[in-house]
């Protein structure tokens, strides 16, 4: 596999971001983010944790089970939600925060996913979780984008 470049908003070990175009309207996108059944397509499978809270389990790039637990921070529909994620299976002392942003675009919206605060984590997993999540999001964006591009979906 071919190294990926550095992107603007990256900070390797601390921050990432990817953006990706979606020919839907903020409103319809914003139900992709957060209606369990449609996030089950892209995301992972969704249990109910109480309010504001949800665990997702889903699969590594190796096939291993991630169990992570979302709790909401903010959230400012249509345009905007932000959680704590604390990956429930691997130990993590301390949750980064993750910010979902629909913004309108031309042919319908862009999503900026944001996760901050790996250096949180300890100093010899911060940069191995960094790119895992790098990789998890590209394909995660990757499925919405061909869920979206489905008819009926």
């Amino acid at each position: 596999m071919r190294p990926e470049a550095i992107r603007q908003g990256d900070i390797p070990g601390v921050q990432l971001r990817l953006r990706r175009a979606l020919p839907l309207e903020v409103e319809e996108a914003w139900r992709w983010l957060t209606d369990p059944e449609r996030m089950e397509r892209w995301l992972g499978a969704v249990a109910g944790g109480g309010a504001g809270e949800l665990t997702l389990t889903s699969e590594s790039a190796s096939g291993d089970p991630v169990r992570e637990r979302l709790t909401t921070r903010q959230r400012h529909p249509p345009r905007q939600w932000s959680v704590a994620l604390l990956r429930l299976d691997a130990g993590w002392q301390a949750a980064t925060l993750l910010v979902f942003e629909l913004t309108p675009a031309a042919s319908g919206c862009e999503l900026d996913v944001l996760q901050t605060g790996f250096q949180q984590l300890a100093l010899s997993t911060c940069l191995t979780e960094w790119e895992r999540y790098r990789r998890r999001w590209r394909r995660a964006l990757d499925r919405l984008a061909a869920a979206v591009g489905e008819p009926g979906a």
